[in-house]
């Protein structure tokens, strides 16, 4: 009777499927593993470094009484620089016949 009221079962055993299980999800887990990237340090940037100089000449002329002055030359030499910074506004131009700020 024991017999009749166990039937046979067709398939694998336990222990196969359970093998079997343990070893997908191992291959899976691999398989994902490569998939990953190991995070890289970032490479380190050379600093960019901004060197500025004004070069602010002056130049001053003493003219001695009664000498007659010929006429007044400029000459205006500008440089730019890649950045300009921002500029406060210009000093008041002095004429040299009123030395009063002209505009």
């Amino acid at each position: 009777m024991t017999d009749g009221a166990r039937a046979r079962r067709s398939g694998p055993d336990r222990l196969s499927v359970a093998l079997f299980s343990l070893t997908a999800f191992l291959l899976v887990l691999a398989l994902l593993g490569t998939q990953l990237q190991t995070p890289r340090a970032p490479a380190a940037r050379a600093r960019s470094v901004i060197i500025r100089r004004v070069y602010l000449t002056t130049v001053v002329e003493k003219v001695p009484a009664g000498v007659s002055v010929p006429h007044a030359r400029s000459t205006v030499t500008q440089s730019t620089t890649p950045a300009p910074a921002p500029v406060a506004a210009p000093a008041a131009v002095v004429t040299r016949a009123s030395g009063v700020p002209a505009g």
